[in-house]
């Protein structure tokens, strides 16, 4: 699916309103590689990777991995718990 800045924000809204979860974790995460900073594009991934977890959605994983690398996810070891 191919997604536009113009038309986003109206897909999620009717996303939203269908719950569509699957839709939602595309678009958040789609959102978030054309966001204008590095805090913007990490809230929308992160709103992404809630959606994918609680769905178990595949694409978790590199939502996780992009929040990792931009300092906004931990990898838990059993040293750090």
């Amino acid at each position: 699916m191919v997604f536009n800045k113009k038309n986003v924000n109206q897909l999620m809204i009717q996303a939203h309103k269908e719950k569509n979860i699957s839709l939602l974790v595309e678009l958040y995460a789609q959102a978030s590689k054309s966001a204008a900073n590095c805090d913007l594009a990490c809230f929308l991934a992160t709103q992404a990777y809630v959606m994918a977890l609680e769905t178990g959605n595949p694409r978790s994983e590199d939502l996780f991995n992009f929040l990792l690398a931009n300092d906004r996810e931990v990898k838990f070891t059993r040293k750090n718990i």
